[in-house]
């Protein structure tokens, strides 16, 4: 199956590169059963207070953010595959504990748990696909790696509408049992794929000072500090979508409600069939200039065609709003690969943890406060809260691709690779 999916979005036929495809594909198929059924269960099935659920999974996330650093030096310590796998099981521990989770103390417990695998897995995960893929090879992995996961959260929530239907407790269970069964395969899926050894630090040359290590030698390498910290504002084109594309949709044009669903479905196959593509010709960082330039250009664009559908009448409007979905698609595609490139491309490969870790804590900060961001722009600025994210996520955009090409390991080889 991804032999013939892989052919179909671009994936290179690499032995290392399909086994973890399969993981992919393993690990988003249970996700995406249990999304939409998490809320519900614990709500409806437990009969726990949706304040009290949702004060739960505040507080794992919260300490979710603590832990990804952690992660990250984890990572440099004990390698990506070890950390990955760890992950995997302790996410598998985590889910399971739903079952027992009749309260709020055990509902914290085992949220926390699925929140800590989350937390340290999702730097070691990119992590492990550097040494396993190299150059563009790496960024068709990580393309596919995103396109299985919006595939596989599709194919999930149709097995979750059969458990919705079903309604029953043990039907929950078993949706629960098949997605802790899923990280348990994942699991054993990586432990099969090989992975070279990293490459060991280079000894500094005579009259050079020691690398200072840990988390002060990534902090004090500012022009990455300062692309994490920009990419925080790039990322927000994903609550634009999920956030703003809907409110918009329904208080602001005449198009009916239905057709945000056909909406993000279009948006969905986009990204299943072209996220891949995206990454041609991205082999490092220096290639990005022109993918951030387009992930800027594209999101103006759709921007002034949400703003459009609001004094279009109802045909007019659906297609301004189907063409402005399009645009912003292609703005995540592209905005996408030159964060998957930048951040490991630039990252030093001996402290290559720590670096993603970094990232990742701006992709957490853009979670945490992207929802409520947007639903104030959107709601309550109206036409003037699409310029605003404009700045924001085009300017975010363009300032990337200037800070990338002005980065040390942009314009000159890597000290590592010159020693090796």
């Amino acid at each position: 199956m991804t032999g013939l999916l892989g052919r179909l979005v671009g994936l290179p036929d690499v032995p290392a590169v399909r086994r973890w495809a399969w993981v992919a594909v393993v690990d988003s198929l249970g996700t995406g059963l249990m999304l939409p059924l998490v809320i519900i269960y614990f709500t409806q099935m437990i009969k726990l207070s949706p304040v009290m659920v949702g004060l739960a999974m505040s507080i794992a996330g919260l300490v979710g953010v603590a832990l990804v650093p952690v992660g990250g030096a984890l990572v440099d310590r004990i390698g990506a595959k070890p950390v990955v796998i760890g992950a995997f099981v302790l996410a598998s521990v985590g889910v399971a504990g739903y079952i027992l989770a009749d309260g709020f103390a055990l509902l914290v417990a085992a949220v926390l748990l699925a929140q800590m695998a989350d937390a340290t897995g999702r730097p070691a995960k990119h992590a492990f696909i550097a040494q396993i893929a190299e150059g563009e090879t790496r960024n068709r992995l990580l393309a596919f790696n995103r396109s299985i996961r919006n595939a596989g959260y599709g194919a999930g929530g149709l097995l979750a509408a059969i458990v919705l239907g079903i309604g029953t407790r043990p039907a929950y269970i078993v949706a629960i049992v098949l997605d802790v069964l899923t990280f348990v395969v994942a699991a054993i899926l990586v432990t099969a794929i090989a992975a070279p050894p990293p490459k060991a630090v280079p000894a500094p040359k005579d009259g050079e000072p020691a690398a200072r290590g840990g988390y002060r030698e990534v902090l004090s390498d500012w022009r990455y500090v300062g692309l994490a910290g920009l990419n925080a504002l790039v990322l927000l084109h994903g609550n634009a979508f999920i956030v703003g594309m809907p409110l918009w949709l329904v208080h602001h044009t005449t198009i009916p409600q239905a057709m945000v669903g056909v909406l993000f479905t279009a948006n969905t196959v986009m990204v299943v069939l072209f996220q891949v593509r995206a990454t041609r010709g991205l082999s490092g960082p220096a290639d990005v200039g022109p993918v951030y330039r387009r992930a800027a250009l594209t999101f103006a664009l759709a921007a002034a065609a949400y703003v459009l559908a609001q004094y279009a009448g109802l045909y007019v409007a659906i297609a301004v709003m189907a063409v402005a979905v399009v645009l912003h698609s292609i703005a995540e595609l592209s905005a996408s690969a030159g964060e998957w490139t930048v951040s490991i491309g630039l990252a030093r490969e001996h402290l290559r943890g720590r670096y993603l870790a970094v990232f990742a804590l701006g992709d957490s900060a853009t979670k945490a406060v992207g929802p409520v961001l947007v639903t104030f722009l959107i709601t309550d600025l109206g036409s003037v809260g699409w310029i605003v994210l404009l700045v924001l996520i085009s300017g975010g955009s363009l300032l990337s691709a200037h800070l990338t090409a002005r980065h040390p390991r942009t314009v000159g080889p890597r000290p590592a690779e010159v020693a090796t």
